[in-house]
């Protein structure tokens, strides 16, 4: 990834955005309202590029606008980030709470015909793709309203090439605002242990399977862990590699030498099974794994429970923030992805696309006002919407010094005892937000959590990534068809021979099982759509 291939690669955006918010004040003061483009559909656009070129923050009017986002769950907190980007664009946002692509009520929910202006969700998975989700009406084709009210996205998907091609289909087709990764954004989660443990019990940071089994069998034995490793199932080895990364697969599609291939037929993963099976049984693994939820995770780990998981960066100040209170010595740091031999690099940890897909904010066909939703949108591609979305409100989270941002002790030092993470969860968009991510350099209490990225970034697994592929709308409808009955027999299988209520033998049979369930078919799909992305 050209674009956020190290700090240096998120000046080019800094510069590019200062540049364009730079053209765009310039231009005019005069504002577009809402009575000088009323109700602006999908076929009732904007009279011309004239009116779109003379426009200027905060938009007048009294606008609102309604907004769904991905997460399941009450309406969102409202937050002092949402004051200051209803006062710089003009733009009142109603919260109508949210639900995932993937969930039923989804589907009743565009049966409802009640649809939020902006939509926040993966349409990559909408069933027959996104270029379906337009096709049916439900969400709006962005191609000629990015001309007319999102300078700043155009000007950024001009500029770098590597970005216009990960969020649009094949065919040319924009249907989001897209939320994309920092280079150092792509990779926020790994293994977590108990340094303190292992000090006491003068182990090393476990490096393979091997001295994984190691440490965790001390953490059992000496120091009376009834879970001495715990996780979500996540992290199995489908949202990250865990430690099937150690066996050379992971979960889902990825791409080994040009070829498209499913992990769950690999042979190296009837391997990593056999191994969390044995572990499993040695009682190393939390019995519990496979119902917990993440505050089941967090109270085990924090009362001595268990020793390790695998978790997001920000569990490490979580966890020793909880501890320390009680237990100073307790030390919550990063372990690298595990690999089999000693010195090698394991094939895969966790790492996302620079556009993964998700938080993807389409504006739905429905929309009162097109425009507004459009402008409100296209102002996280300005650089002021950039700064806010990062740093939060200069001289409430941060200051410039010498031209650079400058965390406040609002920040670094919180009168509540915050932190950092904590504080600017409130008063920006550090992630998971249509926006184009930079490095906040946000200050962390421990030390360990800084260095979590570099140590959980040592993998091969940049080599295996599949884009953000998008197969033809027939494509998805087969794909769908096939990989639900496929997906929902896996994670069963998956958890049935890891529990031992099935035989490690019962693999090979999963396999061809699959194989009668159609997945060579979702693999021809997926190279095709592979192969038609590396051509874009």
């Amino acid at each position: 990834m050209k674009l956020f291939g190290t700090y240096k690669l998120h000046k080019p955006v800094v510069v590019l955005l200062g540049l364009t918010l730079l053209a765009s004040g310039c231009s005019s003061s005069k504002n577009v309202n809402n009575e000088s483009a009323p109700n602006t559909s999908a076929g009732n656009a904007p009279a011309s590029n004239e009116a779109a070129a003379d426009f200027t923050y905060p938009m007048s009017g009294g606008i609102e606008l309604t907004y769904m986002n991905e997460q399941l769950g009450g309406t969102p907190e409202r937050l002092p980030v949402d004051d200051e980007y209803e006062k710089r664009t003009g733009i009142a946002i109603k919260q109508l709470g949210g639900t995932p692509m993937t969930d039923q009520k989804f589907s009743l929910l565009l049966a409802s015909g009640e649809l939020p202006d902006i939509f926040l969700n993966t349409w990559l998975q909408y069933p027959g793709g996104p270029d379906k989700a337009v096709e049916q009406g439900y969400i709006l084709k962005l191609n000629d309203l990015i001309d007319q009210y999102a300078p700043n996205l155009k000007k950024t998907l001009q500029e770098h090439p590597e970005i216009d091609k990960m969020i649009k289909t094949d065919d040319g087709t924009y249907y989001a605002f897209p939320f994309i990764r920092s280079e150092a954004g792509r990779v926020y989660g790994g293994p977590i242990i108990r340094q303190d443990w292992l000090d006491e019990l003068d182990l090393s940071i476990p490096e393979t399977i091997e001295e994984w089994h190691t440490v965790l069998t001390a953490f059992k034995e000496k120091k009376n862990a009834a879970s001495p490793v715990t996780f979500r199932t996540m992290f199995l080895g489908e949202r990250t590699g865990g430690f099937a990364g150690a066996f050379g697969v992971m979960g889902n599609f990825y791409v080994n030498d040009g070829k498209v291939v499913y992990g769950y037929l690999e042979p190296g993963y009837k391997d990593y099974l056999t191994t969390m099976s044995q572990w499993y049984k040695e009682g190393l693994i939390d019995k519990d794994f496979a119902s917990i939820d993440a505050a089941t995770v967090d109270k085990k780990m924090t009362s001595n429970v268990s020793g390790a998981t695998i978790g997001w960066q920000y569990y490490i100040e979580k966890y020793n923030s909880a501890v320390q209170e009680t237990d100073p010595k307790a030390d919550f740091v990063a372990a690298p992805y595990p690999s089999a031999v000693k010195g090698e690099l394991p094939e895969f940890g966790q790492l996302d696309n620079a556009y993964a897909g998700t938080s993807s904010a389409a504006i739905s066909a429905t929309a009162k006002n097109v425009e507004a939703a459009m402008r409100w949108l296209d102002y996280a591609f300005t650089m002021e919407g950039s700064m806010l979305n990062t740093y939060g409100v200069e001289g409430m989270t941060y200051n410039l010094e010498d031209g650079k941002p400058v965390y406040t002790d609002l920040v670094v030092k919180n009168p509540e005892g915050l932190g950092s993470d904590q504080v600017m969860s409130k008063y920006s968009h550090g992630t998971n937000f249509p926006m184009i991510q930079q490095d906040n350099n946000l200050p962390a209490k421990y030390p360990a959590t800084t260095e979590s990225i570099g140590i959980w970034k040592q993998t091969n697994h940049e080599s295996h990534l599949l884009p953000p592929v998008t197969p033809t709308a027939e494509e998805a409808d087969e794909m769908s068809s096939i990989m639900n009955d496929i997906n929902a027999f896996v994670k069963e299988t998956e958890l049935k021979i890891i529990l031992g209520t099935e035989s490690v033998d019962k693999y090979d049979q999963a396999v061809q099982q699959m194989k009668d369930l159609g997945i060579e078919r979702a693999l021809e799909i997926q190279q095709a759509a592979y192969e038609r992305y590396l051509n874009r």
